[in-house]
């Protein structure tokens, strides 16, 4: 055995060699040489090789350290083998190389872009939901409450039935939001592709890095994320979500008896937006993914987070049509929730709306 194959480590080593044929011999020689002194034996056994290190009665050696010595010396050994063996250089560098290990999750993207779009996208969406209800669900509630207030509900009550007054007026705000919205995406896309297709024409080797990044994203998402029924899917649930929220807002309207009593009434479709939209933002940025999960079939929060999950393939199709389902039904409910109030309190006007009246009101 070479030891100079470890010799950082065998520095302070002194290997001896002996004759002695017996195992006792060894031992009685190895207490006699030193108390730092201990036997290591070599021997050939059914094709195999075993080291034995033994320690003298007298040896201060703690046998830690012996077992440290042996698994150096066990190395040594099997490399002197491989070097007896006449191998080429390029053989024993590639038999030397050692082997680096890792590991990944089978079944999960492990792109850390992919991971940071379906983090952010939530959060970009939740926050465009949120402002766009601010804005025009106050114009919902001010165009039901300013009817009720300035007398013009009483007539208007004469020709035209409850459902449909509440009904037109969320509809038309709902059309209006979204064909903004709509309008922002297409001039995007057509902008980026449009002018990345000039571009290409002018320059055959020009690629847009804005569509080198959304294809490498299309590559590394879920299966239906940013396909043409997902994105389609996807501005449904935008739109109906949208429009569950501005019924909201119509039935805050409906309880305003005086106008000094606008801004109190705010608060009954403020406060969902605010509980929804801090839910869906800080839920991706804290990783707590099975509250996303829920959140996805509550008519309140679904708006914010389900178009989003749609096109990043966090969510499947049968998925977000179940989510769909539930904004709708709940969509109608406040509907005609909104009409029976709005036509009932034509008969309390000047009163101010509390549970007790409204409970009246349903019942009558």
């Amino acid at each position: 055995m070479n030891p100079d194959l470890f010799s950082g480590y065998y520095n302070h080593i002194e290997f001896v060699t002996t004759d002695e044929q017996t195992r006792d011999n060894l031992l009685d020689f190895a207490s006699k040489d030193s108390d730092r002194t201990i036997a290591v034996i070599i021997t050939g056994k059914d094709g195999a090789f075993e080291i034995e290190a033994i320690i003298p009665h007298n040896s201060i050696v703690a046998p830690m350290d012996v077992d440290q010595l042996l698994v150096k010396m066990t190395s040594s050994f099997e490399a002197n083998k491989i070097m007896q063996a006449n191998l080429s250089d390029k053989v024993l560098t590639a038999v030397f190389t050692p082997a680096n290990t890792s590991y990944s999750e089978f079944g999960e993207s492990a792109s850390t872009a992919a991971m940071v779009i379906k983090m952010v996208a939530p959060m970009v969406f939740s926050f465009m939901m949120y402002f766009m209800l601010l804005f025009y669900g106050q114009l919902v509630s001010k165009s039901v409450s300013t009817e009720k207030t300035s007398k013009l509900m009483e007539t208007l009550l004469t020709s035209i039935h409850p459902y449909a007054m509440i009904t037109g007026k969320v509809l038309a705000v709902t059309a209006l939001a979204i064909l903004q919205f709509v309008t922002w995406i297409l001039a995007a896309v057509i902008g980026l592709y449009g002018g990345n297709a000039i571009a290409h024409q002018m320059y055959p080797g020009y690629e847009n890095s804005v569509i080198t990044f959304i294809n490498f994203i299309k590559d590394n998402i879920g299966d239906t994320g940013m396909t043409l029924p997902a994105v389609l899917l996807a501005v449904l649930i935008f739109g109906i979500g949208f429009m569950f929220y501005c019924v909201l807002a119509a039935l805050a309207g409906c309880m305003v008896s005086k106008p000094e009593d606008v801004a109190s009434t705010q608060g009954l479709f403020q406060f969902p937006i605010i509980i929804s939209w801090l839910i869906s933002y800080f839920a991706p940025l804290m990783g707590n993914y099975r509250l996303l999960s829920v959140t996805r079939y509550i008519p309140f929060t679904a708006p914010f987070c389900v178009p989003s999950d749609l096109i990043t393939g966090a969510i499947g199709l049968g998925e977000g049509l179940l989510s769909l389902l539930v904004l709708t039904v709940f969509s109608l409910l406040i509907i005609i929730l909104s009409s029976k109030i709005y036509k009932g309190l034509v008969l309390y006007t000047g009163q101010k709306a509390d549970m007790k009246l409204l409970i009246n009101v349903l019942k009558s």
